[in-house]
């Protein structure tokens, strides 16, 4: 097919693919922790970041980086205190961050700027220096997963299992709350900052049915998002929609469908 030898087409594919192996890699750390909500709080966080940042003349997506990141260590900070529960301080960040949002937007009316790009996403519109921040974001997330496997497991059961590992459970907590900042940073550049929550949760969703191991769950997850993100891509090639739904439909098509074998095994 011609359009795949498109620049911005093997742009999407490369982008949609990383974005896929860092969503199946932590989505099964966050389903774990029983804090799914905290995805889309990161992603109002992160909107309030890129409408600052457009007050300032930075560019938009780079301005969530830093936002997210300080905002996360802050709840972790919230969270040692044991003074607010996490669906509270979830709620707090959640419209917190739009409200913010939103008024600077207003100010910067005069701006040329386009908030829906951020809230569904603009893979197709991937640049040669987007793909390598994304790829230095999915190989630093992936090896600091590796190597806090155990601690992350620890870190995020619920209720939280805080087993007697060498390095301080409360870092190894705040470096989860990080890694999620910097996949939902990612998310909101590809799938959209709306639907980034989807494609953490609905691949492990529908891989644990499948599985015996925490391990093979990220595996599987993986492989589901992989699949959703090419099979939405290679659609949107052809349909006139929008890829992120796409993306998301053949999730949500993966579940319903793993639903019905495993009612009738």
């Amino acid at each position: 097919m011609e359009i795949l030898t498109y620049t911005f087409v093997q742009y999407a594919f490369i982008g949609g693919i990383a974005m896929a192996v860092l969503a199946g890699l932590l989505g099964p750390f966050v389903v774990q922790s029983k804090q799914a909500i905290a995805s889309d709080m990161f992603s109002h966080v992160a909107l309030a970041g890129i409408s600052g940042a457009l007050l300032m003349g930075v560019s938009p997506w780079w301005g969530a980086l830093p936002t997210l990141l300080i905002v996360s260590t802050l709840i972790w900070w919230l969270l040692d205190s044991e003074a607010y529960s996490p669906d509270a301080l979830a709620m707090f960040f959640l419209s917190g961050g739009l409200a913010i949002a939103l008024a600077f937007v207003h100010i910067a009316r005069d701006t040329t700027f386009s908030f829906e790009s951020y809230l569904f996403g603009s893979i197709l519109t991937l640049t040669q220096s987007d793909l390598i921040s994304i790829g230095i974001a999915t190989v630093v997330v992936a090896l600091l997963t590796s190597l806090f496997w155990y601690p992350l497991i620890g870190a995020t059961q619920s209720p939280r299992h805080l087993i007697p590992y060498r390095r301080t459970p409360q870092l190894v907590l705040l470096l989860y709350f990080w890694i999620l900042a910097t996949v939902v940073w990612i998310g909101i550049k590809t799938i959209g900052g709306l639907l980034i929550g989807a494609l953490l949760v609905i691949p492990v969703l529908t891989a644990r049915s499948f599985v015996n191991s925490f391990k093979e769950l990220v595996f599987l997850s993986i492989f589901v998002s992989i699949f959703s993100v090419l099979v939405g891509l290679l659609f949107a090639l052809f349909i006139d929609l929008p890829p992120s739904s796409l993306i998301i439909g053949t999730l949500i098509t993966c579940f319903v469908a793993q639903a019905i074998i495993g009612r009738f095994t």
